[in-house]
């Protein structure tokens, strides 16, 4: 009986340390921590569980709001209402799972040889710089802490041209442990200096329109180059090599019935912004 029970206690803890580093090595929880004191999680799937007990931030990543969202799309937005709409509804809906913070921006400017257009806001740094302006005062006014993501490689126009509008900004940085919250990735945590709490103290209740305002979105994304007339070239979610050329450019599946009218013309589309520079 005893050795039974030996080896079931060995089969356990063999399961449990199994299970264990699973968790370890599939982790997408990163620690966070002040002064060396562990006060809480960041994570990078917006289903991870939420701890009250704790700080609780979301890295943003838009294709898990919706597998079509891109920060190119939101660059092409004339409305800069719609962001704001999506930051405030985005905003409240992360509270509502228990979120403080979001980490969200990407500051660099697009080139031509970029690799993937679409995680870029635009190749002007004042577009980029507006985009990001408007979703940190969506986060705020719904009552989630922003903090803008900051690398090595980020255009000092954006940077500049963003702090003008806003201020006092929270960044997080891989590469200044002095300056900015300070993210390690070797060691895989975050670390907070100064007395910064990524927490307010206020709360505005979801309207639960966030999936009206992302269809928006993307009906006001639709962009068109060149001359007007017929014999256009359709583009989804890619860029012509020639934006001189008759050219449709859309992001969505939802939308396709929309350019197929506008070709027929049958509706008028007011076009979205070009917001690249070649």
């Amino acid at each position: 009986m005893k050795k039974v029970l030996q080896l079931f206690l060995k089969k356990y803890y063999l399961i449990l340390i199994i299970i264990s580093i699973y968790i370890i090595a599939f982790s997408t929880k990163i620690p966070v921590f002040k002064n060396e004191r562990f006060i809480g999680y960041i994570n990078t799937s917006i289903n991870d569980s939420t701890n009250p007990e704790i700080i609780n931030g979301y890295w943003l990543n838009l294709k898990e709001i919706n597998e079509e969202l891109d920060y190119f799309i939101l660059g092409s937005l004339n409305s800069y209402d719609l962001i704001y709409e999506f930051s405030i509804e985005l905003g409240s809906y992360l509270l509502e799972k228990g979120y403080d913070f979001i980490i969200f921006g990407n500051l660099k400017i697009l080139k031509k040889d970029s690799k993937n257009f679409l995680n870029y806001i635009a190749s002007s740094p004042y577009i980029t710089s507006q985009v990001l302006y408007i979703m940190l005062r969506g986060f705020e006014t719904a009552g989630i802490f922003p903090i803008v993501y900051l690398d090595k490689e980020v255009s000092k126009e954006v940077k500049n041209s963003l702090e003008l509008k806003s201020g006092k900004i929270n960044y997080l940085s891989d590469f200044n442990a002095d300056k900015y919250m300070f993210y390690d990735k070797i060691e895989k945590k975050v670390y907070l200096n100064r007395e910064i709490m990524p927490k307010l103290t206020w709360k505005l209740p979801s309207n639960k329109n966030m999936e009206n305002t992302i269809k928006k979105i993307f009906e006001n994304s639709i962009i068109i180059t060149g001359w007007l007339g017929n014999n256009y070239k359709t583009y989804y979610r890619k860029l012509p090599k020639n934006s001189k050329e008759k050219s449709i450019i859309y992001f969505s599946k939802k939308v396709e019935k929309r350019v197929k009218d506008f070709l027929n013309k049958n509706i008028v589309i007011y076009s979205a912004k070009k917001n690249w520079d070649w």
